[in-house]
């Protein structure tokens, strides 16, 4: 661990070595007749070449700031919905006059006889804001052409393993929200979806660790918000782009984003499509021990290889409608569809304890899931007067199906190879889905001397149907194998209420501090077994949050916060499931929620560098367990509450703008996970010094062209019994603005050395398990974006009333 705190000093004296570099201040207002003018966007341009420095957004008393700017010379360029956009005089920051102040500046409304005016900027990759992290997608050449769960593997603090589970500072549990809204889906549906996602479809990724009471309590590690392109600018504008990708199979995608706005009303939509192909390979070596003498008396050793297609078509449209300045209303609906197919062509060899050949079984699963998921969204929001007093109401409907088929077929051969019986084959009908109706109301009171009071409510009402059935192929005939088949249905409504107060304590000091209450009535039903379960439960999740402005470049913040993350539906459904004829998965209907209390705190010095201590204890994680018969030599993979989890770590975040053509983001996760419970009768202690790097040096070469060097690297870690080993890899990237820089053509190259795979171990009691994997990662991508109508910028949408449920849909 010293070796740990060392290095983490050392990063950040070499980042405040860089800081000292940057000294100017550069500050306004803005204002017509007399009115603060709020969220206008204030560029800081160069005054030689316009080459974009920062970007500011106006407060509500219409004040920016720029700080920490090197000394030059600069222009400011604003623009703002409904006025002219405005570009100063050059402005001179330089050693003499080190803090300048414009004083207020007036900007004019726009009328209709305007001409276009096109101001090209480009956000910065990382903005570390009060509550967040925001990543900006479209800034980092090496997305182009990537899916939305590529881009998120490289964006900091988060990991992604090898079956799309999604990690954020080494903790699982993230609810990950699309546009504010749950996707109600489980790890392996939703890392799917994001597969069918194209990187030209997303404009920010935001990272909450600690989210306000006025959030759904799941998520254990935080909340991830994949926010996608939506066009504000009035008129008719939009875009289209295109990628083609090579790894060992290829890749294509197409897609267009369009807005229409005028006066009031304002329509919107997307269409993409996406076509992948990809593979997996494997190698499971699971040995099996005599629980009394622990000696091997056998060892299974399964290699598998695994390619894959899928055809993705996704869309949105919308309308929003502006009945006064205080009155709207809008309605989003949103689809998805993908149809796959997965071949696993699989070897296992079944040695006894002396490692003698006993059998081998040659197995192939083919799969075809064929996934629809539909959601709509209707936001109404009111304020009742200027001082921000205002009422909103959402309402979702969210319905997913997955009309998914399976065949099975296993031979099996003895140690002289000679078939034994006939072939295994096994057909299975496995249709789900999922109905979610959910509401919410927020009201939101400003309070004297800048506090702000919230309060709301959220209902939410989920069935899940769940009708598997097997058949086996006898003498060419199917008959139903009634062992093997099951139907089950769950019903699971969530209440929920809170109210949060935000005041300044000082002129420097401000709180922070919501209570939420969350009810639960969950019921199941196995309808095949007639068995039944019920759980309800109430809780209460408090959220502190105290900030601290020592000066104008130093801020303090401490929070806490507890969070819950409930089962996955799937995960309840007493069955067992089969993955090939040696290993099946089985539900658990006995699953608790797990819960968690996280501390952090936070410096955050100039807007660039944040450093963050972190601390967090969980009570009855859900993790899979294996559970093995040494008789059969089968194995069964079962969720289980198995133990407690301790967390703390450090967190360092750096991004800044070295010079006018280059720019660099660092950012480091140390921490250390223990693990302490009891899995089949046996006592798991595990601790684990683990790291996350993310690094990313982007340069402007002149003309049009950037470059872009990212990468990350994870060390050895600890996931619930599982010890993973170190993984990494790095992506190079160069694009081209062409055609009056309305296009952008793109090339990157993402794991030209094929460094990213996966090697895990696990081992307790009398499991011995160890797990080998990599997949199609070494990628060349070619994309082509080409922007039309006037320049735009994205409109930050309603977050909808269902962001809880979303990640619980098992795959």
């Amino acid at each position: 661990m010293k070796k740990i705190i060392v290095l983490a000093s050392l990063l950040i004296a070499m980042t405040l070595q860089a800081i000292a570099q940057t000294n100017g201040k550069l500050s306004g207002s803005l204002s017509f007749s007399g009115k603060a003018i709020e969220s206008a966007s204030i560029s800081l341009l160069k005054a030689k070449d316009s080459g974009l420095v920062k970007v500011a957004v106006s407060d509500k008393n219409g004040l920016f700031t720029f700080d920490n700017i090197a000394f030059g010379s600069y222009r400011i360029a604003v623009n703002s919905i409904g006025y002219q956009p405005y570009f100063s005089p050059v402005i001179v920051v330089s050693s003499d006059k080190a803090d300048v102040s414009l004083g207020s500046i007036t900007i004019a409304p726009a009328v209709n006889t305007l001409g276009e005016v096109t101001v090209s900027s480009r956000k910065p990759f990382l903005e570390m804001k009060a509550d967040k992290m925001v990543v900006n997608v479209d800034a980092s050449p090496s997305n182009a052409g990537n899916t939305a769960l590529e881009v998120l593997e490289k964006s900091p603090g988060v990991s992604v393993d090898r079956e799309g589970n999604i990690s954020l500072k080494g903790k699982q549990g993230v609810i990950v929200l699309i546009d504010g809204r749950p996707t109600y889906k489980g790890s392996e549906d939703l890392a799917n979806m994001l597969k069918g996602m194209n990187a030209n479809q997303l404009d920010q990724i935001e990272i909450m660790t600690n989210p306000p009471a006025r959030f759904d309590a799941s998520g254990n590690s935080g909340v991830i918000n994949i926010r996608t392109k939506k066009i504000k600018t009035k008129g008719f504008n939009g875009n289209i782009n295109t990628s083609y990708a090579q790894g060992v199979y290829p890749k294509a995608s197409i897609g267009t984003n369009l807005n229409y706005r005028i006066n009031k009303l304002n329509l919107f939509g997307n269409y993409n499509y996406s076509y992948r192909e990809a593979y997996q390979q494997f190698s499971i070596l699971r040995n099996f021990i005599n629980p009394v003498t622990k000696n091997i008396t056998g060892s299974f050793d399964q290699r598998a290889y695994m390619p894959d297609n899928r055809n993705s078509h996704s869309g949105k449209i919308g309308i929003d409608y502006t009945f006064s300045k205080r009155t709207s209303a809008a309605l989003t609906l949103n689809g998805f569809g993908t149809k796959m197919e997965f071949n696993n062509n699989s070897t296992s060899l079944l040695t006894d304890g002396n490692g003698n050949l006993q059998s081998t079984t040659y197995g192939n699963t083919f799969m075809t899931p064929n996934v629809t998921n539909y959601s709509s969204n209707f936001n109404f929001r009111h304020q009742f007067d200027s001082t921000g007093r205002e009422l909103s109401f959402d309402a979702d409907y969210i319905s997913y199906k997955d009309k998914h088929r399976q065949r099975f077929i296993n031979s099996v051969y003895n140690a002289s190879g000679n078939i034994i019986g006939k072939a295994d084959s096994l057909v299975g009908d496995l249709p789900s889905g999922f109905d979610v109706y959910a509401a919410k109301l927020d009201y939101a009171q400003p309070l004297k001397n800048k506090g702000k009071f919230e309060a709301g409510a959220k209902l939410s009402f989920v069935t899940s149907d769940n009708n598997m059935r097997f058949d086996s192929i006898i003498n060419g005939n199917r008959v139903t194998d009634i062992t093997r088949s099951n139907y089950f249905i769950y019903k699971e409504n969530v209440y929920a209420a809170y109210m949060s107060l935000n005041t300044p304590l000082s002129t420097k000091l401000s709180l922070q501090a919501g209570l939420r209450y969350e009810y639960t009535d969950a019921r199941g039903d196995q309808v095949t077994s007639n068995i039944q379960f019920k759980n309800t439960y109430g809780q209460l999740f408090p959220t502190l949050y105290l900030s601290y402005n020592l000066n104008e470049k130093n801020m303090f913040t401490a929070n806490f916060g507890r969070r819950i993350m409930r089962p996955q539906y799937r995960n309840l459904n007493p069955f067992v499931f089969i993955v090939d004829k040696y290993t099946y998965q089985k539900g658990n209907p006995y699953l608790q929620p797990q819960f968690s209390n996280n501390i952090e705190l936070s410096h955050t010095y100039a807007g660039m560098l944040t450093s963050t201590l972190n601390y967090s204890a969980t009570s009855g994680v859900i993790s899979e367990v294996i559970e093995q018969n040494e008789t059969t030599k089968e194995t069964f993979l079962v969720r289980k509450n198995i133990a407690s989890r301790k967390q703390y770590g450090l967190a360092v975040n750096f991004y800044k703008a070295i010079n006018k053509w280059m720019t660099l983001s660092l950012n480091a996760n140390i921490f250390n996970n223990r693990f302490k419970g009891i899995v089949n009768d046996t006592l798991i202690n595990l601790s684990v010094n683990s790291g996350n790097f993310n690094g990313a040096i982007q340069t402007k070469l002149g003309k049009g062209w950037d470059a872009e060097l990212n990468g990350f690297y994870n060390t050895r870690g600890v996931d619930g019994v599982m010890v993973f080993k170190s993984m990494g890899m790095f992506t190079v990237a160069v694009s081209k603005s062409v055609l009056k820089n309305q296009g952008k053509i793109t090339l990157n190259y993402r794991d030209p050395f094929k460094l990213q795979r996966f090697n895990g171990t696990a081992r307790y009691s009398t499991i011995d398990a160890t797990i080998n994997s990599r997949w199609e990662n070494s990628i060349l991508n070619l994309t082509f974006n080409y922007r039309f109508g006037k320049s735009f910028k994205t409109n930050k949408r309603s977050s909808g009333s269902a962001s809880e449920e979303a990640s619980r849909i098992g795959g």
